[in-house]
């Protein structure tokens, strides 16, 4: 096991490896094996016997047990960043909100956009979107935060 930063994999000549949306056989839409993955998500969120790799972000001190197949598919970020280390490795990694982080995953292995909206207040939603930014991830889950900032902040004016 070996463990790598983000950092030092934007600094290597490696070269980015096709979208996982683009690799996938034309006849299979990546929605459906999205909803698939989201289907069996909540028995693989944090399941460290059968994760890839062990994520940690700086400023949490916990181990994010993550499959490729889940965040390849969700998050242009990880997409670069899985493509470049190997099974059981440890990747270490600094997000704009790392608070925010733990909410968004589970969202990403279980597409329970409920629950992501239940943890989103005034205080944290822009924490969110920054993550959500940084990550490159869908509009699904941009389209949860806009319904908060409508239904919850904008009623407040």
């Amino acid at each position: 096991m070996s463990t790598v930063t983000a950092d030092q994999l934007y600094q290597t000549n490696l070269p980015i490896l096709p979208s996982s949306k683009s690799s996938l056989p034309e006849y299979v839409p990546p929605s459906y094996i999205e909803a698939k993955l989201h289907e069996m998500g909540s028995t693989y969120f944090q399941d460290k016997n059968t994760a890839y790799a062990e994520l940690r972000i700086e400023g949490i001190d916990k181990s994010f047990w993550i499959h490729k197949e889940y965040l390849e598919l969700q998050s242009i970020y990880f997409n670069k960043i899985l493509g470049q280390v190997g099974e059981g490795d440890m990747i270490i990694i600094s997000l704009p909100s790392p608070s925010t982080f733990e909410p968004i995953l589970e969202y990403l292995y279980t597409g329970d956009g409920d629950k992501l909206y239940d943890f989103l207040n005034s205080d944290n939603c822009y924490e969110f979107w920054k993550n959500i930014d940084f990550l490159g991830l869908e509009n699904k889950i941009r389209a949860i935060i806009f319904a908060f900032i409508q239904n919850e902040i904008n009623n407040d004016f």
